[in-house]
Order: C-alpha cells, then structure tokens, then sequence
C-alpha cells in the first residue's frame, strides 16, 4: 500500500526557511507531503478559494502580516485544515496569541527535527478532525432537538453529514407498510424530479443517482453496506430495536472506508433518527386515533399499556410485549408495579407508594422522565423514556396509560457524547497545556546541553589527572605538567562548573516533576467512569487536577484561591463531575475576561469545599459580569449561551446540570450581583442517595 499524500500550504518569503522545512519533511518515511509555497497571506486567500490542502503553515513574518486579524481571516478561509505557525525563534506572547486565535500549533522551525515536525502536523490534522466531529454530533443533536417534523430532522442530518465528510449526494428512505420496500423521502442536494431511464441504455454517461437498490439491500438484511462500483456509497439502516424503519445512503468518496470512529458515528446517527421516526410516527398516529385505534396502538413502534383504577393491566400491545420481553397471557389483570417497576437499577427496593406511574391515578397529573428503567420477566432491565397520563370517565379518574420506547442506544451515545465533549474540553486546552508543559521541557533541554558541554570538558581534566598519575608512578610529577593542570582548570572554568552543574541537575529534576505534575492532573481529569455504578472519589483531589489542566486558560486573567476542606470520599462519577469542575472554570474565566476588558486587571476565582452533614458542597466564585436578571432562569436550558456565536455551544451548564441533578440526585444553585460576580453551588450526597433532582435559582 503507498503512503497517504498530505497536501501543505507553506507561507513564507524566507527562502532558507522553505528550504529547510521541505528537506525536514522530505526525510520523513512514513508519509508524502506535498509543499505548495506563497510568499503573502493575500496569495494563500486567493489560493485557498480554488484549492484544498490539508494543512497550512505559516510563518507570520511575511510581509503583509498585520496582527493577529490576519490570522483569524486566514484560519476562516483555510475551513477544514487545520494552521500551525512556524516562527523562526520562539516569542510567548506571540504563541499565546496565536494559539487563542484559532491556530493548531506554534512551533519554532529549527528547533524540530523530521519526526518532531511530522508529530506536529499528524496531531493537529488529527486534533482538528476530532473538534469537527464533536461538532457534527452536536448538530446531529441539535437537528433532533430542535425538528419538529421528520423531513426537517431528515434534511438538517443528511446535509450536515454530507458537508462535514464530503460526500456528493446523500438520500434518505424510508419503508413503506409493508416494509420490504422503500420510498425516497429526501435527498442532498435536492432531487427535484427524477427522469426515468432512456429505452437505450447506452446513452447513459453515467449511472442513474438513486441508492434505492442499495437502500433495499440494506433494510433487508439490517446490516450496513458499502459499494466501489459505479461509484463509491455507503448506507446504513436506521435502527429501531432489532428493526430498521428506513436507510441513509451516502455517495462519493468521502472519509467511507478509513475511519472506524466515524463509522461508529454514521451507526448511532441512523439509530437515534430511527428512534425519532418511531417517534413521530407513533405521535402521527396517536393524533389519527379512530375506529381502528386498538389496530394502531398495537403496531406502533412505541411501547403501550393501559392500567385500570387499581394498577392493574388493561392492555398490553405488541411493542410492549417486546420489549418488556412477555406475553399479553402472562401480564394481563396483574398489577403493572411488581412486574416492570418494582426495583431501583441499583438494587434497591421500588415502594409502589413511591411509584410516579401509581402516583398518576391517584393525583391525576401526568408524568413524563427518561431517568427510570422498566424490568423486564427476564430479570433484566431496559432504559425507557416513558409517559403515563390518567384516563378520566365521567370526570372521575379510570385509570392510566403508560407510553414508552426503549432509549438503552441513546443512553449509550449520552454517555459517548459526554465523553465527546470532555474529549472537546482538554482539546480546546490543549494549546494552552502544551505551552504550559514547553516552558519545563526548554529549561530542561537547556540544562542537559549545558550538562553535555561541561562533561566534554571535565573529561578533558580528568585526562590530564590520568597522565599526571601514571606519570607519578615512576617518577615525581613534572612542574610543567602541574601547569598544564591548571592550564585546563582555568580554561574550562571549574569553579564555575563545580557550582553550576548541581544546579542545572537540580532545575532539569524540577522541570521533569513539573511535566509529571501536569500529565498526571491530565490523567486524572480525564478519568473514564468505566462502571455504570458509582465509585468513592476524592473531590479535593479532582479539582486540584482540574485546575491544573485549566491554569492556562485562567492564569492570565484571574488568581486562584482554593480553600479546602477535609472532605469524606464521594461515591460518584468522578469523570462526569471533572467535566462540571471544567465548565464552571472555564465560564468563571470568561466571565472576568468580559469584565476586565481593555484592562490589565486581574480578577479572583475562590473555589472553596466545606462538608455539611451527609452532603459535600463545592463552590466556584468569580469576581465577573454576573448574569443579568432576564437570562437567570434560562442559562441551564440546552443550547442557550450568552456567548458569541462560535464561542459556545450552550451545553455547559446543562450538561452540568444533567450530572449534579439527574445523575447524582444533587443540586446545581447560584447567587449572582451584576458587575460583583456569580457563585456557583454543587451539592452533592455523600453517599451517592438522590435528593430532590431540581436546581434552584437564587
């Protein structure tokens, strides 16, 4: 197999510079890279409009640089490849602000060899492609969230898919009633009219653009597939259960074939808009209920049973049976409760008085979560989304109805998309982490070069001991050899070296525990909950090493001060609550940036920890804006954010809320002074049990 071809734009007007690059990268031996060279960022803007690269370098002493405006304007024209700026000698500042701005890397030319500089440009495509997928699953998300019909969840996905892996066409289809079939319900780019096929096929340049063969394959095996011939495609089903209720198709080249991640992404796309049609197609159907309502309620993809006035099971349909995993026979007439509800996921006992399900023929009030599971005659338990609303008579409450749908492959791809947006998280500090971890590595690279020289010289005086010794041995030591001794001493300095060589070893161990320091506050940031139970964590600890993974986005707006409380051990998520910590850091950091503009002043982030009774709690202060009257009850909602656009996603402090309330049964407050500052409150059980799941806002 050749090696993969990676195209580089290369601006610089230092010739030197582009000789010594080219040959760099031409030494290396797993990779080609192709060098296209300009000597403006006027010339690379008017390149990039006609030409794609994979990686741009730049080097921001070219003529018509103007500040780091012109590297923003580069890094949008540049779209989907990542920049990286190689500077012919290292300056902070400048790093700093490059890195902010958007850039990938920065990085000092001479100071890399070939499998340095080769690193460089692997990890920032790399990076770069790991940001734009976390992307499209928010937009995936977002599509779903936000449709409010399938043809526009269905157009959002399929253009979304399209544009971020650059395919040429994409189709969706969906089966028809009998489900051997299917039918085309949208495409990108639109298909307005299709012309059937000349008498004479051989007039035809190029196939037909319809996947409907490759469409039927696909929901009749319930299997993915991909083609090579005529042209390059991949469909995948969109699943509901052991089903499929439709196929998406993707055609062209795009990234089909070489990337198992984006694979995997492509599977939980067609499942979680499976499980949206099975939604609206239940929701169409309910709305439509008639004479035939019995007919319907038992084809439904959606979980149905009805309870009379005493719990007990009225009507169970197919959908139900199924995933419950029983018989209308086996659960017919008994109560609903000690069947499918009757036990916590952690073991513990489920009261029928506690049941939300009970509850609801009894108050008359609706209830609705995606929190519980249902236990299957198995002994297993499956996650549910589920419903129950009363059913009145003669104004008097009948009984209920209880609607649900298997969401296990959703709670799946929560868990992946929050591991996604930890993975964004250390991505988006991972700039300021390696110019945290740079500064150790030079003075450790400085002192063992300085270490290297002086050895080369104590060996020359230590050879000249040597002779004088075996010299000695025969006869008494010649004065001229004596003041060739102190020749040597005075030239290699030995005094100065006696003093300095204990010092450069002692700084060059210090630089290495720093580095450890920070790779280990990464390690333990990024902590996988690899149980779905909680584990006793040290929260003390946790935000010791979160802090440190944030300290470059903080340090240079605001001081820290951190009082600790002895705390007990925490049985939690640790890896969810690092990612809560991260959040409310970073929004304290932005916070002051937004209040101290166009000033050097410094703000105040206190993060303080206290135990009261069986509860931890952990406070964030920022001495920031604080958050304006009209927006408090707003900031924890999904996708609300005050930020620019692109700056922010608005899932922070929902998905923080997500882990303290719903996850850990704790509370999520705040208190908040406009131009003094916002505190934020998490508390937390220590002994992982529930509290009330609602975040109140002071």
């Amino acid at each position: 197999m050749g090696l993969k071809i990676f195209k580089i734009l290369f601006i610089i007007a230092d010739p030197q510079g582009d000789a010594d690059v080219r040959q760099k990268l031409a030494d290396v031996r797993t990779a080609v890279f192709e060098i296209t060279t300009v000597e403006t960022l006027a010339q690379a803007l008017v390149l990039l409009q006609s030409s794609s690269f994979d990686v741009l370098l730049v080097n921001l002493a070219v003529a018509d640089y103007r500040g780091i405006d012109s590297l923003r304007n580069l890094i949008v024209a540049a779209k989907e490849a990542p920049v990286i700026v190689v500077s012919s000698s290292y300056d902070e500042a400048q790093a700093l602000e490059a890195v902010r701005a958007g850039a990938e890397d920065y990085t000092v030319g001479s100071r890399m060899n070939s499998a340095a500089f080769e690193r460089v440009i692997m990890y920032s495509i790399e990076r770069h492609l790991a940001y734009q997928k976390t992307a499209l699953q928010f937009s995936v998300s977002r599509v779903l969230a936000e449709s409010t019909n399938l043809h526009d969840a269905a157009d959002g996905i399929l253009s979304a898919l399209c544009e971020f892996a650059k395919f040429e066409r994409g189709e969706i289809w969906q089966s028809d009633k009998s489900g051997d079939r299917v039918v085309l319900l949208t495409s990108w780019p639109r298909i307005t009219q299709r012309k059937p096929p000349p008498d004479d096929l051989s007039q035809l340049s190029q196939p037909l653009p319809s996947g409907e063969d490759l469409a039927t394959t696909v929901l009749r095996s319930r299997e993915p597939a991909t083609l090579t011939e005529p042209q390059p495609a991949v469909a995948f089903p969109l699943s509901v259960g052991a089903g499929a209720l439709g196929v998406l198709a993707l055609f062209g080249p795009g990234t089909q074939g070489g990337d198992k991640d984006f694979a995997k992404l492509l599977l939980s796309v067609g499942r979680q808009l499976g499980q949206f049609m099975a939604r609206k197609t239940a929701e169409e159907e309910r709305e439509s209920l008639g004479t035939e309502r019995l007919i319907i309620l038992d084809s439904t993809s959606e979980g149905i049973y009805g309870l009379d006035r005493d719990g007990c099971i009225t009507f169970i349909n197919k959908s139900a049976s199924r995933i419950l995993g029983c018989t209308p026979e086996q659960v017919l007439g008994k109560k609903s409760h000690p069947l499918f509800h009757h036990t916590h996921p952690d073991g513990s006992a489920y009261a029928d008085s506690d049941c939300a399900i009970s509850q609801v023929i009894v108050s008359g009030e609706g209830h609705r979560t995606d929190r519980e599971y249902f236990w299957k005659l198995d002994g297993s338990h499956v996650a549910v989304d589920y419903s129950a609303k009363p059913v009145f008579k003669d104004g008097k409450i009948n009984g209920a109805v209880v609607s649900f749908s298997d969401i296990s492959d959703k709670r799946e791809m929560e868990m992946e998309l929050r591991h996604a947006q930890k993975l964004e998280a250390v991505g988006r500090l991972a700039a300021g982490i390696a110019h945290e971890i740079n500064t150790p590595i030079q003075f450790v690279g400085d002192n063992t070069r300085f270490m290297q020289d002086s050895f080369g010289q104590i060996l020359e005086l230590i050879g000249m001991y040597e002779q004088i010794i075996d010299e000695a041995k025969d006869s008494p030591p010649r004065p001229e050899r004596i003041a060739d001794l102190d020749a040597i001493r005075e030239k290699i300095e030995w005094p100065y070296l006696r003093s300095e060589i204990p010092k450069a070893l002692e700084q060059a161990l210090d630089g290495v525990n720093r580095v450890a320091t920070i790779v280990r506050a990464m390690k333990e940031f990024s902590h996988v909950d690899r149980s779905a139970e909680k584990a006793p964590a040290d929260l003390n600890k946790a935000i010791e090493s979160t802090l440190i993974v944030a300290r470059n986005e903080v340090k240079y707006v605001a001081d820290v001060e951190t009082d600790f409380a002895a705390l007990p051990a925490v049985i939690c998520h640790l890896g969810d609550l690092n990612q809560v910590f991260l959040n409310l850091l970073v929004n304290a950091a932005h916070a002051i940036t937004d209040a101290n503009a166009g000033t050097e002043k410094k703000g105040l982030i206190t993060v303080h920890t206290s135990c009261e009774g069986e509860f931890v709690v952990v406070s964030i202060a920022d001495s920031g804006t604080g958050i304006p009257e009209a927006v408090r009850g707003k900031v924890f909602d999904p996708f609300f954010t005050t930020k620019e656009v692109g700056k922010g996603t608005g899932q922070g402090l929902a998905l923080a809320r997500n882990i303290v309330v719903d996850k850990h049964g704790g509370t999520l407050t705040f208190e908040t002074q406009m131009g003094k500052g916002t505190t934020f409150y998490i508390r937390l059980p220590v002994n992982g049990v529930p509290t009330t799941p609602e975040a109140v806002l002071a």
